[in-house]
């Protein structure tokens, strides 16, 4: 079974890029995430809509 939810660090290393740089993308709205009692967390569906609007707006090299 797949984890619906990622805390903080599993998604920064799930996304491949560093704690400060995740903050920004939530505090921005990029990225949705939530809480659950005091942790913060973020679904799996949110990471994987974000991978694939980064993806789409890249343009096409060759």
């Amino acid at each position: 079974m797949e984890k619906a939810a990622f805390s903080i660090r599993e998604a920064t290393v799930y996304l491949g890029i560093n704690r400060a740089t995740l903050y920004r993308l939530m505090n921005s709205g990029a990225l949705e995430s939530f809480h659950v009692g005091r942790r913060r967390l973020l679904a799996r569906s949110a990471l994987d809509r974000f991978i694939q609007q980064q993806t789409d707006s890249e343009p096409l090299r060759g």
